[in-house]
């Protein structure tokens, strides 16, 4: 019950040097903390997707955010991300909620 939230932070390279980071944020509700005691974790994901209005948003959402900043390119995060598929949504509009 103590668990509020869960970040977590990976640092991809910055256009013209040096790294950003980029950030997913899951706010912990009755849902994730079931997931968590069954360590069914791979549906944490999932959970984000159903807290966003609580603030949770997904690492997807970060990097496509800072690529249309202009702060990373576009090769450089589908490295990094855990859905490619999630993160073209989000630079199509479609991923908003």
């Amino acid at each position: 019950m103590a668990l509020a939230a869960v970040v977590t932070q990976i640092l991809v390279p910055r256009k013209g040097g040096g790294r950003i980071p980029a950030a997913e944020l899951l706010v912990v509700g009755y849902g994730a903390r079931q997931h968590i005691r069954r360590n069914a974790l791979q549906h944490l994901q999932q959970e984000i997707t159903l807290t966003k209005s609580k603030g949770s948003f997904s690492l997807e959402e970060s990097l496509a955010q800072l690529i249309r900043q202009g702060d990373i390119d576009h090769d450089d995060a589908l490295v990094y991300a855990n859905h490619p598929d999630d993160l073209e949504s989000h630079l199509k509009g479609k991923g908003q909620k």
